[in-house]
């Protein structure tokens, strides 16, 4: 009768053992998560905080090149340049805006919690959607202009050839 007393001694230390793995392994998988998490939204907001940094240049390359293929065109005071050019300006106070409201890289979120650190992964990641539409709608115009030139250049090239060989 005393080898039954002996087996639950056993089963309980086993129990306790497997108790205390399991919480040192949730510990460790909360600690990963937890780390994955950090780099996570250290990496977003370098990266909205780049591409920020970029669109200011990126918006004076475009309207400069709007307005240089609009005179080329002689469109320079078309309706479709003052849309253009409020929309432009439009842009720069929406990009202003997203300047005041850049997200702190420097900010101390080592000892932020899970829940916090998702909240402001989310918050970073809706901040470098808005960032990412502005630079792709102006990387888009600038595209569009380099095609005009192109319709441009053939065009003149065209009507050289035709002066010449008249």
């Amino acid at each position: 009768m005393a080898d039954p007393d002996w087996i639950s001694y056993v089963g309980v230390v086993t129990g306790i053992i497997g108790a205390f793995t399991g919480i040192i392994g949730y510990r460790k998988a909360s600690n990963l998560k937890s780390l994955d998490l950090r780099l996570e939204l250290k990496k977003a907001t370098h990266n909205a905080i780049t591409d920020i940094d970029q669109i200011k240049e990126l918006i004076d390359q475009a309207d400069k090149s709007r307005q240089a293929v609009a005179s080329a065109k002689g469109m320079f005071r078309s309706g479709m340049m003052e849309k253009w050019k409020a929309d432009v300006k439009k842009d720069k106070i929406k990009l202003a805006t997203l300047l005041v409201n850049t997200p702190n890289s420097e900010e101390n979120i080592d000892k932020c919690s899970q829940r916090v650190l998702e909240s402001k992964l989310i918050e970073i990641h809706k901040f470098w959607v808005a960032v990412k539409e502005l630079k792709e709608k102006y990387i888009s115009e600038y595209q569009k202009d380099d095609e005009e030139r192109k319709q441009i250049k053939e065009a003149h090239r065209v009507g050289f050839q035709k002066r010449s060989n008249t």
